[in-house]
């Protein structure tokens, strides 16, 4: 009986839970689009100079996300060049999987970013699409983590990024090795 409910508990984490999110997220993104943004009306004491403080904010914020993803693909282009000289097929392979983890965590922060604009604009004025939009971003956030946490234990497991044991503090006996 345990054996069969932690069954069900790992099928549910690796496969329905990952479903769950992406039929969340295409619902939220048909809501977005069957319900278009409307202006608030409420009033606000000097609504005028927040919207352009937080607008700036929001700037730096979106700025920031657009750095950080411009970075990541110049990394991970220059990066794949230069595994590209490498004629070895293992070594190919462990520098492709290393370039798509670090572009995974890069990505990741950016989408950070995204999510604390987002936050900010809802401070101005928040409407029930812009909640939505927010509400997707974050799913694709944690869709995003989701499945580069899953692929850096697959990695792990069959030890193509030995540097993976290091930057989580493993020792050789844990690991096996």
């Amino acid at each position: 009986m345990d054996k069969n409910n932690h069954s069900f508990g790992q099928r549910f984490q690796r496969y329905y839970l990952p479903t769950l999110l992406i039929v969340a997220l295409i619902l939220i993104l048909w809501m977005t689009q069957s319900n278009p943004p409307r202006m608030n009306s409420d009033f606000i004491p000097n609504e005028h100079l927040l919207e352009i403080v937080i607008g700036y904010i929001v700037l730096g914020a979106e700025l920031a996300a657009a750095f950080v993803v411009a970075t990541a693909g110049l990394h991970a282009v220059f990066s794949y060049l230069r595994g590209l000289l490498d004629k070895s097929l293992t070594a190919q392979i462990k520098s492709s999987e290393s370039i798509r983890l670090r572009m995974g965590h890069k990505l990741s922060l950016a989408l950070e970013f995204a999510v604390a604009a987002d936050i900010l604009r809802l401070a101005i004025s928040p409407t029930a699409s812009d909640l939505l939009v927010l509400f997707a971003i974050i799913l694709l956030r944690i869709l995003l983590n989701y499945f580069l946490e899953h692929d850096i234990e697959r990695i792990r497991e069959y030890k193509l990024v030995p540097e993976l044991d290091q930057a989580y503090g493993l020792t050789e006996e844990e690991t096996g090795n």
